[in-house]
């Protein structure tokens, strides 16, 4: 059988009579149909066609326009799907400006008018662009002969999302763990058998596996409960359901930085007007979808320094960061990420030419802006000394004044402005309340420490657990041993650059080493200004910065090996620096301590017990929000925040009732299921403190519990 497949595989496919006119002609067709499935809302086509097409054709055209057709199959796909993304933002934002022209102007109709108005559009540029020269053999450049490989080995990755899906629901309805055990030990087993199936191992592998294993690890998360799941994910649910609710965005409703990132008002509201996908199904399945592409971006940087194998391994560094596997309780950040990797990528992309390089940068920038603020303003940190490189260059070594770069740092700052003042002034408010605090927590006397320093030198304390020297535990200290030793390894790598620099510099522009510079020196400055991790803690910060020091982690690993005299052992010391990372960031070192921990699969795990909503729990919340008296107050720990948000209970909360351990007259006392069933308050701060329900019965003297829904209890 196996034998049979190889065959089919490397049959060579022509598409010589399928020029640029059946092309586009296919993709009108199937545009067609994705409307008929729409407009008759077929269950099931509706949802998966809605979302792939709009999710890939747009991007596609538009790199036909700029007649990027030759370029690697792999980079078009991913720059495809973020120009795509892209698209729906700003002709979202088109759209909605519209208002009151148009009532609501991200109803179903407009939206689909409009989206198919424009892809016509698109479609007869692409054809004029084309029309001379265009084959769809050369489009898709997409060829694999396996003769002499695995095949095996390249199918089997395609197992792990199943594995996650199934696992998810097995999890969430029986507590059974067996199938995503299964898969957490199946990944480092398949990272193994690469390494030992050596030159049997086709290049296609790579990004495949790589793909499949960011999917299924965001699934696993994602999919986990039947409503989202994280902190700040439910901010983000609420701008996003303010602007579905109402089929318009309006800043006004919420004047807050949230809702001004487009990533989780206008996106997720056309996704769902027209896939008619449950909301909180856009947030877990179609961002994890989104969020999986991101790794790719990564390899094919990491693939223009160093070899197919090594890339894939620098990518699996990001792929097993702890912010990545929880990053679907962030989503404004895996989109404005995803922006971020992709301007970096075309920007050090050899095989564009330099308008369509500056063209797609620019639409990356713009999306990464009105996606996220802080992910912007780091990433603006990296961008314009990157951009100034030619300036300084010819200013300093050829002496004469170069201006290569001043057309994209002038539009991007002019954008900039522009959202700031027209929409986002509450963004830039944001983002300059962080750089006072930090100059004050810096500067200011310690005899008289502020609010904002002292707050800063409490949050120090994870910069220290960080470090290692603050451990709660023997799995902690493991974590702790395990990251830096990541960060030795990458500081190791910085070494052998320098060690190396003639060799290194050759392979590397100079714009990238100062990437890595950039990196290594906002890492440095998040140890010595604390308060930076109060805007951007080190998880977040660490993984934006991975996709200019992922191949360092790469050449450390080489490095290291050939410090010890050992130069064949660098692939075994980046398997057991990536294989022991994995096991601490998806929690399996607690597991097998004995401390349930994982969201995922402990059913009684710390973080299982703070993220997993149950129906019953927002029954409670709901019948709450129904029948409070006089909008009286409503008393609970920390995790019930989350439920009431989803509940739209978002006034008079009080969630310090048991921190404060003071008796209230009046008011409505929640409970939820953990409370209920396992008598545990949940205290959430930067880290979840555990206190024992029992040691508060006397809150509860002179009142009575008038709901009960068994997996929640109201009392007054």
């Amino acid at each position: 059988m196996l034998s049979e497949i190889r065959d089919f595989c490397i049959k060579k496919w022509t598409f010589k009579n399928f020029g640029i006119k059946e092309w586009l002609i296919s993709l009108i067709l199937l545009l067609v149909v994705t409307n008929i499935l729409i407009v008759f809302n077929i269950p099931f086509l509706r949802e998966s066609m809605a979302f792939i097409y709009f999710t890939t054709v747009p991007g596609i055209l538009i790199l036909h326009i700029l007649r990027l057709n030759k370029t690697e199959f792999l980079k078009k796909m991913v720059l495809g799907t973020g120009v795509s993304i892209a698209f729906i933002i700003f002709v979202g934002l088109g759209l909605n400006s519209l208002h009151p022209l148009i009532l609501k102007p991200l109803s179903l109709m407009p939206v689909l008018i409009s989206f198919n108005v424009i892809l016509i559009i698109l479609t007869f540029a692409a054809y004029i662009r084309n029309k001379d020269d265009f084959n769809l053999n050369d489009f898709l450049n997409f060829k694999i002969n396996l003769k002499g490989k695995l095949i095996s080995i390249l199918i089997f990755p395609a197992l792990f999302p199943f594995m996650a899906i199934f696992g998810t629901h097995m999890m969430n309805t029986m507590e059974n763990n067996v199938i995503l055990l299964s898969m957490l030990f199946l990944i480092p087993l398949y990272l193994i058998s690469i390494v030992f199936s050596k030159d049997r191992v086709h290049k296609a592998t790579y990004p495949f596996a790589l793909w499949m294993i960011s999917l299924s690890l965001l699934l696993m998360y994602g999919l986990t409960s039947n409503y989202i799941m994280g902190r700040d994910v439910h901010n983000e649910f609420h701008v996003f359901k303010l602007t579905l609710d109402n089929l318009h965005w309006n800043m006004m409703d919420y004047f807050n930085p949230y809702n001004a990132c487009m990533s989780i008002t206008i996106l997720p509201t056309i996704y769902k007007v027209l896939s008619a996908v449950n909301e909180h199904y856009i947030f877990k399945l179609f961002f994890a979808v989104i969020g999986s592409t991101i790794p790719l971006t990564v390899y094919i940087v990491a693939k223009k320094y160093i070899n197919e194998k090594y890339a894939f391994f620098a990518a699996l560094l990001f792929v097993f960061q702890l912010f990545f596997l929880n990053s679907l309780g962030a989503v404004r950040q895996v989109v404005a990420t995803l922006f971020f990797f992709l301007a970096v990528m075309i920007f050090f992309s050899a095989d564009v030419d330099r308008f369509s390089k500056k063209f797609l940068f620019l639409i990356f920038i713009f999306s990464l802006v009105v996606s996220h603020y802080t992910t912007a303003y780091v990433s603006f940190v990296f961008i314009v000394p990157i951009l100034l490189i030619p300036f300084l260059k010819g200013l300093f070594k050829e002496r004469k004044i170069l201006l290569t770069n001043f057309d994209l740092i002038l539009i991007s700052f002019g954008f900039v402005v522009l959202w700031y003042i027209l929409f986002a002034y509450v963004q830039f408010a944001a983002g300059t309340q962080v750089v006072q605090t930090t100059i004050t927590a810096a500067t200011e006397d310690p005899g008289n420490v502020s609010a904002a320093a002292a707050f800063a030198a409490s949050r120090g304390d994870y910069v220290l657990g960080i470090l290692g020297i603050r451990l709660t535990s023997v799995p902690n200290a493991i974590s702790v041993i395990v990251h830096n030793m990541v960060l030795v390894t990458i500081l190791t790598g910085i070494i052998g650059l320098l060690w190396k620099f003639r060799y290194y510099r050759e392979k590397f522009e100079t714009e990238f080493l100062a990437g890595i510079a950039l990196s290594i020196i906002l890492l440095i400055l998040f140890v010595l200004l604390p308060y930076i991790s109060v805007a951007y803690d080190a998880a977040r910060l660490f993984f934006q910065l991975l996709i200019f020091l992922a191949p360092v982690f790469i050449i450390g690993a080489i490095t290291i090996a050939k410090l010890i005299k050992k130069p064949k052992w660098n692939v075994a010391i980046i398997l057991i620096l990536l294989i022991s990372l994995f096991s601490c960031t998806t929690y399996l070192q607690y597991h097998f301590y004995g401390m349930p921990y994982s969201a995922t699969f402990d059913a009684d795990g710390i973080r299982r017990g703070e993220s997993f909503i149950y129906q019953s729990e927002l029954a409670g919340a709901e019948w709450l929000k129904d029948n409070r008296l006089d909008d009286l107050v409503v008393y609970s720990d920390s995790r019930a925040l989350f439920r009431f948000n989803i509940a739209g209970l978002r006034t008079n909360i009080d969630s310090s009732l048991f921190a404060l351990n003071k008796t209230v007259d009046s008011g409505y006392i929640y409970l939820g299921n953990v409370n209920i069933d396992k008598n545990q308050i949940y205290m959430i701060y930067d880290r979840i403190s555990i206190l024992n329900l029992k040691d508060f019965k006397h809150l509860f003297t002179g009142k009575q519990r008038i709901y009960d829904s068994g997996g929640s209890q109201v009392w007054f």
